[in-house]
């Protein structure tokens, strides 16, 4: 039993500035310029700067992978990232349109809705966690919020230093993969260089089992076999809902994947999702994460 009236542990006053810093501003929200957001990216940076969005895509799956900075109720979902309602978009009228650099397929349309701006933070021998940073930093100019912006980064500093110095005193002894369950049953995404992901890990500390060349956004499709080659690594997937469910009974049927070591010794945990093209807030949400799954339970 945990005693009481002794202080917060170190991971809970993380938590907690964690907590403080991603939640929007309601002031400078109630203020906002008509901003739609195309994908998760823009939406997240607007409400690190206190800005709510006009509207933004899939707005039920966005509240569930960054429940830290949420969506104020009632804004507008323009369905598939991938695909938005044009039609919808239209009739909001927006003055600015946020896309993201992988839809840039979709800037012609957008712009002639309205003017567009792009988003881009993952991008081929660039380091993704700048762009992220740069991204938020530029938004915040061009939206008069630079002291938003500075604030925000300063406390995602803080924060990331805080938990790379806990996660250093209690080191991760096993090689770790992060990733995602393919539903065929048979596969797993596994970020690695060119995602943030991999940055996090490095300022972690934590040693990344992948050892094979990424695809333009910074993950590889490894089959179950080949885990056999890591015996003592770790696996964190995220829990993507449905999906995870569908790859989850396949792979409780899998004789190879019930006789690899990682399974048998316990080491294969599911997290929380996060956003891997996503801004600063998701970047953020995933040090917690790695952290909070890494980390020993406080005690006392």
């Amino acid at each position: 039993m945990r005693g009481g009236g002794h202080g917060l542990s170190r991971r809970s006053c993380l938590t907690a500035l964690l907590s403080a810093a991603l939640c929007p501003l309601p002031a400078s929200a109630q203020a906002a310029p008509r901003i739609a957001a195309a994908d998760w990216a823009g939406a997240e940076s607007l409400l690190a700067l206190g800005i709510a969005p006009l509207a933004v895509s899939d707005t039920g799956t966005y509240r569930d992978w960054l429940p830290e900075i949420p969506l104020p109720d009632g804004v507008p979902d323009l369905g598939s990232r991938a695909e938005p309602n044009m039609e919808q978009l239209a009739a909001l009228r927006p003055e600015l349109i946020l896309i993201s650099n992988w839809q840039a397929n979709l800037k012609g349309l957008l712009g002639a809705l309205g003017p567009t701006e792009t988003i881009s933070i993952i991008v081929p021998r660039t380091d993704p966690l700048e762009n992220a940073r740069t991204a938020l930093t530029r938004l915040g100019a061009r939206l008069g919020r630079e002291r938003e912006a500075a604030a925000y980064l300063a406390a995602f500093d803080a924060a990331l230093d805080g938990f790379a110095r806990t996660m250093a005193r209690q080191a991760e002894p096993h090689p770790v993969y992060v990733g995602v369950l393919h539903e065929n049953g048979t596969q797993v995404f596994l970020y690695g260089p060119g995602s943030w992901v991999q940055t996090v890990m490095d300022r972690l500390g934590l040693r990344n089992a992948l050892d094979r060349p990424t695809s333009a956004f910074g993950n590889a499709l490894v089959d179950l076999a080949q885990f056999a080659a890591t015996p003592e690594a770790t696996l964190l997937y995220l829990d993507q809902g449905a999906r995870t469910r569908r790859a989850e009974r396949l792979l409780s049927r899998s004789t190879l994947w019930q006789a690899l070591p990682m399974v048998q010794a316990g080491r294969v945990r599911a997290i929380p999702p996060f956003y891997a093209l996503g801004g600063v807030p998701s970047v953020w949400r995933c040090v917690r994460l790695l952290s909070d799954a890494l980390m020993p339970p406080d005690r006392g």
